[in-house]
């Protein structure tokens, strides 16, 4: 095909399985790494061969964050010819509410002005760390009467975390599946966000990137992450919220959130810092202009 159409250069995406072909073509390739395709065959004898020799015979490489850029570089052996290209954020979408819109949008999720409100939006899958957040919201909740954690998604973990919730008698709401339309009024009317990803069976499973701490950060949303895989990229640790090195520290976690419901100014602060980082470095326009200067589109 690409002789067909008189390919200059092929875009393999992602770089494994389709990588594999790139070696056997009289064309240069470049190759595109999101997380979980490169680390798994990276740490496998014989697949981490294969991917070792496709990385290398790269004209160039593009991945989604550090994490990925860390792994092939580790399975190719030496530093690779490599951009950073991260998940892009829709900013005119996900956008910071009105006070009035804010008051709307709980109104209709089932909230009230009153409620310390932390969301977690995310497929419901042990590595994504709800249930460390049950936890520290279950311990707070003496203190904090009108704290509520709303989760929305689906998934295999629900029926765990759900009765994780009643044994803990946390303040907790599973929202189910919510409707894509509506994901950026959920994440506007949150006081907080917070998916403390972890890694599991020794490090092949961690967070690729994390793109709904982008959606949150352009709602100008302050986050609170688990340190595994690019949620470090995603977010800018005391700047646009907090990564938490151990995900399954109950005390650090309920600290943060306490810290962040306790200051306005700091929520304030964390949410614009999100949202210009947002604008600057995750908008479609900038990630696009960098990936044309990499496959040299740009006249």
């Amino acid at each position: 095909m690409a002789k067909r159409v008189g390919a200059d250069l092929v875009v393999l995406d992602p770089a494994v399985p389709l990588g594999i072909i790139g070696p056997r073509l009289a064309l240069p390739y470049d190759v595109v790494l999101h997380g979980a395709e490169v680390t798994v065959p990276g740490r496998i004898p014989g697949s981490k061969q294969v991917l070792a020799h496709v990385l290398r015979g790269a004209r160039h490489v593009v991945a989604a964050g550090q994490y990925p850029a860390a792994e092939a570089e580790r399975a190719a052996g030496r530093a690779l010819p490599m951009t950073i290209v991260p998940p892009g954020v829709d900013i005119d979408r996900f956008t910071p509410l009105s006070g009035e819109q804010r008051s709307l949008a709980r109104q209709d999720f089932g909230f009230t002005d009153e409620t310390e409100l932390v969301i977690g939006i995310s497929r419901l899958v042990p590595r994504k760390g709800f249930d460390t957040a049950i936890r520290a919201v279950a311990r707070l909740k003496k203190s904090r009467p009108h704290l509520v954690l709303a989760i929305a998604g689906s998934g295999r973990d629900r029926q765990r975390l759900e009765k994780l919730a009643r044994e803990l008698d946390a303040p907790v709401k599973f929202l189910g599946r919510v409707a894509h339309e509506d994901l950026p009024r959920l994440y506007g009317c949150a006081d907080v966000y917070t998916m403390l990803c972890r890694n599991r069976w020794g490090g092949l499973e961690q967070e690729g990137f994390g793109i709904v701490f982008v959606e949150a950060a352009a709602c100008g949303i302050a986050q609170i992450a688990g340190l595994s895989g690019g949620a470090a990229d995603a977010v800018a640790h005391e700047e646009t919220g907090y990564v938490v090195n151990d995900s399954t520290d109950v005390n650090t976690v309920a600290q943060h959130i306490a810290d962040l419901l306790d200051d306005p100014e700091l929520r304030r602060r964390m949410g614009v810092a999100s949202r210009q980082r947002a604008i600057t470095e995750f908008s479609y326009e900038m990630l696009a202009k960098r990936l044309g200067d990499v496959f040299g589109v740009w006249s």
